[in-house]
């Protein structure tokens, strides 16, 4: 077990990188890819006030012991000092032991909370309670882990610009089973957000327009007539699904259409009277929302990059990659 005595610098993040008492501890932190477990190095522990209240307890019962030579005073000091090693041995392993993996960040637009999962396994036969995640100074949730199961605690980011988010550190901490003693780690799982520039408001910006009669990804693709059902398949439009047949069957299906050819929206970084890289990244994702949400056909032009027209929602989280990470 390991024991810094350092309360205002562990109950905020402290600066791992200037201050040398820290160095040894930064090692344990990370960033770590895959499984990490919290082992007796990584685990921290100190008393709360209310820990502070009852050492001092002791002590008052200890000298009142001695002064007045009370047989019944050693007794009661020493039960109580005897509780307490328990409650602190149990408030440490109630957070050692549990095995931790990164669960992932969906793609958000800058502006957004970025959403953090963290997932916590337990391999003993004994539940953990009250487990709680905090990530820059704010509490986020509370979880239980049941005895060999595995719980997902969650916390948020702030999001300014865009391109890849790295969450960096976080902390676990628990004060089971009485409140007498917080223990808690840090820890860097290399957890990413991909952040979508943030969207333009809606106004009217000129994208170029073309039949493209010969087009070979878009044949058969007509939008005129209802041709009837199919299977659903990975990246199909979902306000093409026939929600009324799913509701019936169960079974996700697909409506065709025939007699038609769409026309093909590119969206343009060359056609934006927009001055400014951030401005025009925010005018295309406007376009890219917009397209999307109509249903149309779309392909996405970029400086050295460029995305043939398609649709359904793997195209359009691809062309949203492409505005996040442009000029990375």
């Amino acid at each position: 077990m390991s024991y810094i005595f350092s309360l205002k610098s562990f109950f905020r993040l402290p600066d791992f990188t200037r201050k040398p008492v820290f160095k040894f501890i930064a090692k344990r932190i990370g960033p770590f890819k895959g499984t990490v477990i919290l082992d007796r190095n990584r685990v921290y522990i100190l008393p709360t006030k209310a820990g502070l209240i009852f050492l001092l307890l002791l002590l008052l019962l200890l000298l009142g012991s001695v002064n007045y030579n009370k047989s019944l005073g050693y007794v009661l000091t020493f039960i109580l000092v005897g509780l307490g090693n328990v409650i602190m041995f149990a408030t440490w392993k109630n957070l050692a032991g549990l095995r931790l993996r990164a669960g992932g960040c969906m793609p958000v637009f800058s502006g957004e909370k970025a959403l953090f999962a963290v997932q916590l396994e337990n391999p003993d036969a004994q539940t953990r309670y009250s487990i709680a995640v905090m990530y820059q100074g704010k509490e986020f949730e509370v979880v239980d882990v049941p005895a060999g199961a595995v719980s997902l605690a969650h916390f948020q980011a702030d999001t300014t610009r865009r391109g890849i988010l790295d969450a960096g550190r976080f902390r676990l901490n628990t004060e089971f089973p009485a409140g007498l003693f917080v223990a808690w780690t840090w820890i860097d799982l290399s957890m990413q957000c991909l952040v979508y520039p943030k969207p333009a408001p809606r106004t009217e910006m000129p994208v170029s327009i073309s039949s493209e009669e010969g087009d070979q990804a878009m044949q058969g693709a007509g939008m005129e007539e209802y041709a009837g059902l199919r299977k659903y398949q990975s990246g199909d439009s979902w306000r093409r699904i026939a929600w009324k047949v799913v509701a019936r069957t169960d079974e996700l299906v697909t409506r065709e259409y025939s007699g038609g050819r769409p026309q093909l929206q590119w969206i343009d970084w060359q056609t934006l009277p927009i001055s400014g890289n951030e401005a025009r990244l925010s005018a295309m994702t406007r376009l890219l929302i917009d397209a999307e949400a109509a249903g149309q056909v779309y392909g996405l032009r970029l400086p050295g990059v460029e995305i043939e027209p398609a649709n359904g929602r793997t195209h359009y989280a691809r062309c949203l990659k492409a505005l996040a990470l442009y000029g990375d």
